[in-house]
């Protein structure tokens, strides 16, 4: 535990009490409104029914997902941006790449898979917090025009909006209202999900439950 950070690992194998741990450590900070990160929208219930029958009662908190908490973030700065649609990217990354100048990409990019195929290295890069400066050749050309794309029909996908989140937690003071975070049951996190963690950490105490 490094209290410079303010971020406590809980790390160990299955069935080593992590969890349980973790939840009464969330538990017992109810009067500081936590928040608590579950891997699918279907673990909020079961997690808080599995709360109020071992309390008998819950005042205060909150469980969610990763996403609930990047939304939350995002349009409490004050982001009127609707994301993108799955059918809105995929029209929007075939308008990139019929329009972009290609050296060697360019005799792919003729089969109907390229642009579908670009769509997911652009969501692995996102999620990696990759920013297009950062890449060189005809894939730095095609996530640049994606980003102006987005930029000029006044959208987000959802890993820039996760991106957005991110940056305001690290950089605003009033972005996160020192709840304490908790999160558990992710095997592995994207660079987005952990940057939000480090940016909290540096606002609040974070505590994560890793399966290791």
């Amino acid at each position: 535990y490094d209290r410079s950070v303010s971020l406590t690992v809980l790390v160990g194998p299955a069935n080593a009490g992590k969890v349980a741990r973790l939840l009464e450590r969330y538990a017992g900070v109810l009067e500081r409104d936590p928040q608590l990160i579950v891997p699918y929208r279907s673990d909020v219930d079961r997690v808080r029914r599995e709360l109020l029958q071992a309390r008998g009662g819950l005042i205060g908190g909150s469980i969610g997902t990763f996403d609930d908490v990047f939304e939350s973030i995002a349009r409490d700065g004050g982001s009127q941006r609707p994301v993108a649609s799955d059918a809105q990217r995929n029209l929007i990354l075939r308008s990139v790449v019929s329009g972009a100048s290609l050296n060697g990409l360019g005799r792919s990019a003729r089969f109907a898979g390229f642009a579908d195929s670009l769509g997911t290295a652009l969501r692995e890069l996102e999620a990696g917090l990759v920013d297009p400066g950062e890449l060189e050749g005809d894939l730095a050309r095609l996530y640049a025009a994606y980003r102006a794309e987005l930029d000029r029909l006044g959208l987000w996908d959802r890993d820039l909006e996760r991106r957005y989140a991110v940056d305001r937690v690290a950089g605003e003071l009033d972005a996160w209202a020192g709840r304490p975070v908790f999160a558990y049951g992710f095997e592995d996190l994207t660079g987005a999900q952990w940057g939000l963690l480090e940016a909290l950490a540096g606002r609040t105490d974070v505590t994560v439950s890793l399966p290791y």
